[in-house]
């Protein structure tokens, strides 16, 4: 009974000694992870303005595409075209039968003319005082209608034939010979020849830099067809992004060379090559590698031999896409944090992410 009071102190010194030591082993351990190195991941940064070639699949598609019909309604007297003819520009190429549109101009010529030599006298006898000024207005307007119904008899025969807008492939003839065709009905589709235009899809971040204005080289090259690559160039963009793949559709423009029946359809590739550019140094930089304080914009740079994260100020051109152009503040071959920007700071060291 004596004993046990001294015993019970003894462990409680123990105890207390026990726990001190194990708190300063967790200081030690949490100091011990404050020094270790953040994981990160790192991006080494490429040199845009040396030459770069993408290759994107293309579909051919013509700039020159018309749906012609006759403007009045007729038999169909005359069909001179089958689908995949060539034709030229000013070739005719269907004609309704013609016998009344030309009697229909001689009859209003006939009319024109007769008002208009009425008209004419009537002024010399305006002058002699022997009809009133209303009766000259009565018969200038008798000629002023004579006149708008030849024209419009005139126009008719012309609208009675099909001409050839330019040169080109003819696509499709909906309609046969003899048929009765109305106004405005389809009759023929011609593609144009000369120039077509490949249709591909491209990333935004590589819209963001492709216009008419960068040393971009595109050229085209036919599938399944031995041919060397067709120079071409841009011609538009689609402004609206496809939701579910989210690129956008460029169209580049190329002459057809003459020993090539290219049609819309065909399938291709497109070849786009950006030179080295000497004017300046063009960097692309993936936006979430980029934030802004104060309106100024920043990536964390990492010293290779330290493998210290230091702020750096980037200079920025506007734009839209998953990257954008750096034009000051980094250069090829620097290494900057990319995921995991938000947790680093001022010289805090870091090491690469990798996966467990």
């Amino acid at each position: 009974m004596i004993k046990t009071p001294c015993f019970t102190q003894f462990n409680l010194i123990s105890i207390m000694f026990l726990l001190l030591l194990a708190g300063c082993s967790e200081s030690e351990v949490s100091t011990q992870k404050q020094n270790e190195p953040r994981a990160v991941k790192l991006i080494t940064i490429g040199d845009e303005s040396q030459s770069k070639t993408l290759t994107y699949p293309a579909t051919i598609d013509t700039i020159n595409s018309s749906k012609l019909a006759f403007q009045v309604s007729g038999k169909l007297e005359t069909l001179n075209v089958i689908a995949a003819q060539n034709v030229k520009k000013g070739d005719v190429i269907a004609v309704l039968e013609q016998r009344n549109f030309i009697n229909e101009v001689k009859s209003s010529k006939i009319q024109f003319e007769t008002a208009d030599n009425d008209y004419q006298r009537g002024l010399k006898l305006a002058k002699d005082g022997v009809i009133s000024q209303r009766d000259i207005e009565q018969l200038k307007s008798k000629k002023e209608v004579a006149e708008s119904q030849y024209d419009s008899a005139q126009k008719a025969l012309s609208d009675s034939k099909i001409i050839a807008p330019y040169d080109a492939i003819v696509a499709e003839v909906p309609v046969k010979q003899l048929e009765n065709i109305s106004a405005g009905q389809h009759v023929v589709t011609l593609f144009g020849k000369g120039e077509m235009e490949a249709v591909v899809n491209i990333p935004a971040s590589i819209v963001a830099t492709v216009d008419s204005k960068q040393n971009n080289v595109a050229s085209v090259i036919l599938q399944d067809v031995s041919t060397p690559p067709i120079p071409a160039t841009f011609r538009r963009a689609n402004l609206e992004a496809d939701s579910a793949s989210q690129t956008y559709e460029v169209r580049f423009a190329f002459a057809v060379p003459n020993n090539l029946n290219i049609l819309p359809g065909m399938n291709a590739s497109l070849k786009l090559t950006r030179e080295a550019s000497s004017a300046s140094t063009r960097l692309l930089v993936p936006t979430f590698a980029i934030f802004e304080q104060n309106g100024e914009h920043f990536v964390w740079t990492v010293d290779a031999q330290t493998m210290q994260a230091s702020k750096t100020p980037v200079t920025i051109e506007n734009g839209i896409g998953e990257q954008l152009i750096v034009t000051d503040g980094l250069s090829a071959g620097d290494v900057i944090v990319g995921a995991g920007a938000n947790y680093v700071t001022e010289g805090m060291k870091v090491r690469p992410w990798t996966k467990a």
